[in-house]
């Protein structure tokens, strides 16, 4: 156990500069972006019905309108 723990504190050692910062540093880096609000009206929720809500628009007729009638040519 006593050599488990040796091994290990060997292996913190070598990384204990890396974990330090220790060392030249790079350049610094951007800050993080903001991303952009996207509005999307497809999401909205629906608006509450209106209180006087407008009438149903008239039907077309079950049968369409008559053709037009015959005419007879009227001889004197």
């Amino acid at each position: 156990m006593h050599a488990v723990i040796q091994k290990l504190g060997d292996h913190l050692a070598v990384l204990h500069p890396a974990l330090a910062n220790s060392g030249p540093k790079g350049p610094p880096s951007a800050p993080p972006t903001i991303p952009p609000i996207i509005i999307n009206p497809f999401n909205r929720e629906m608006p509450s019905p209106a209180v006087d809500p407008r009438p149903t628009p008239v039907r077309p007729p079950v049968r369409p309108p008559r053709g037009p009638d015959w005419r007879c040519p009227r001889y004197a």
